[in-house]
């Protein structure tokens, strides 16, 4: 058998000897819409709200609905993979974008296309979330790293290709044309993931886990719910301190729940694997500068320095080229040098605090051409540690319950994202407010102030994870808790 887990090959394939290959190319066809999404929709959601007369807070809420439910429901779902069959999941899933951007792309009120967003994110999570479990299950441990190298990769380019096409599309037929690019990639994608994609499943039946799932879910929706709003409120805001506490207080609920369950939703003692904690850690982390960069960067040049949207966004591609650059690197490096997970975590965390320290140095005559460098070096750092944080995970999850196990990624990567986007624009106003300072001038002082102590955490982080990792021998995978 050439996978670590038996398959059920569609025909088309079956016998072919590149038929783990044809997966590969399927799965990371499917799995890069989850990252071209995201990028479509913030293009996109400024005609939208203009024209279908979206007020701030629905627009708000349109932003941040998708990306809410695909953590939330990340693990329902992968629970449901593991049960019902992956590929199952996946190619529904994935349909289900489809119809999501539909949706949208024909909305004639702000209702609907809210719903189509609702629709987006809970399909995205079957897309994504089964496209990151089935890799595991067809290549061994030690095959994880190029696998994920060339998964990622995928997904970097077309992300770089998404964000260049679709804005001149959208000049050119408007947002009602963007909001289709992920229907016709998605059933063109569909097709190709039902001929060459295989399917599998847990070998023992489980029960579905529901109180572990609406716990994890309402407890994820509450945190990313927070720091959308502490953007907009505040963090000394009631409803933003209580969504927060909520949060802690369900996913201790869930923890708990989860160790004392015989029969678990997900296997909660993985925790207990220093390698598996240091790379949600890092995930945690190269998200948390994704959101910087991302929100920080397009504000910076437009709002302060006035450049034009044009450069802002040739800045925000040229990180996704360093993505794409870092991901190829990282495959190549632990295929040659055979670099440790260690080696990599702490050099990618260092890589990206290097970017951002460089963005503590700008003045308001520094060059576009500037900022682009930082982004490229934050985006190669980024997938850089992406790629070994991926294998980590999944190396580390039992064969029965790769989908649970998957959950982790998207969960901890939409916390760090949600702490870029919340955290940065509040503490920057207050640096500026006790400062007492106005103007450009001032903006820009605020501004370095707060990447220069970014840079630092980042630093700190890196320590952190590097000692983490000290005694980390192989990583150890466990085994499926008994079923009755």
């Amino acid at each position: 058998m050439d996978t670590p887990v038996p398959q059920r090959w569609p025909a088309k394939v079956a016998h072919s000897r590149h038929r783990r290959a044809y997966a590969l190319v399927g799965l990371s066809l499917l799995s890069a819409l989850q990252v071209l999404d995201p990028t479509l929709n913030s293009l996109a959601l400024p005609e939208v709200a203009e024209e279908l007369g979206m007020d701030p807070s629905v627009r708000s809420f349109a932003s941040s609905v998708g990306t809410l439910l695909l953590a939330a429901a990340m693990l329902g779902i992968g629970i449901l993979g593991d049960l019902r069959g992956r590929r199952r999941v996946l190619l529904v899933g994935t349909l289900g974008m489809a119809v999501g951007g539909v949706l949208c792309a024909t909305a004639p009120v702000a209702g609907l296309y809210v719903v189509g967003r609702v629709v987006m994110g809970v399909s995205t999570a079957g897309s994504f979330g089964m496209s990151l479990a089935i890799l595991p299950t067809l290549f061994r441990p030690e095959e994880l790293p190029r696998v994920f190298g060339a998964w990622l990769g995928v997904q970097s380019a077309i992300s770089v290709l998404g964000t260049l096409g679709s804005g001149a599309l959208q000049a050119s037929l408007g947002w009602r044309a963007t909001c289709l690019i992920i229907p016709v990639l998605a059933v063109a994608f569909t097709a190709f993931g039902a001929l060459a994609v295989p399917d599998s499943r847990a070998a023992h039946p489980r029960r579905f886990d529901a109180v572990g799932v609406v716990l994890a879910a309402v407890a994820l929706i509450c945190l990313m719910g927070g720091f959308t709003l502490a953007g907009e409120l505040g963090w000394g805001s009631p409803v933003v301190l209580g969504g927060l506490l909520l949060a802690v207080v369900l996913l201790a609920l869930f923890a708990f729940w989860e160790a004392r369950s015989t029969r678990p939703g997900f296997p909660i003692r993985l925790f207990a694997v220093p390698a598996f904690t240091a790379a949600c850690v890092v995930g945690i982390v190269f998200n948390f500068a994704n959101g910087v960069i991302a929100m920080q960067l397009p504000t910076v040049l437009e709002s302060v320095l006035g450049r034009s949207a044009f450069v802002a966004s040739i800045a925000l591609t040229t990180m996704s080229v360093g993505m794409l650059f870092g991901t190829l690197a990282a495959g190549e490096a632990q295929k040659r040098l055979r670099l440790s997970a260690r080696t990599i975590f702490t050099s990618g965390l260092l890589t990206i605090a290097l970017g951002i320290l460089l963005l503590g140095l700008v003045r308001t005559t520094t060059g576009s051409w500037y900022f682009a460098a930082c982004a490229f070096v934050v985006g190669f750092g980024i997938m850089w540690a992406q790629n070994a944080e991926s294998a980590v995970i999944m190396s580390a999850a039992p064969k029965e319950m790769v989908g649970s196990v998957g959950a982790v990624k998207p969960a901890v990567g939409q916390f760090g994202m949600g702490l870029g986007l919340g955290v940065v624009v509040p503490i920057i106003v207050g640096v500026l407010r006790s400062s007492g300072a106005t103007g450009r001038e001032a903006v820009i002082a605020g501004f370095t102030e707060v990447m220069l102590w970014i840079a630092g955490f980042v630093v700190l982080c890196a320590i952190g994870v590097h000692l983490l990792m000290v005694k980390q021998g192989r990583l150890q995978s466990f085994e499926a808790p008994p079923t009755g």
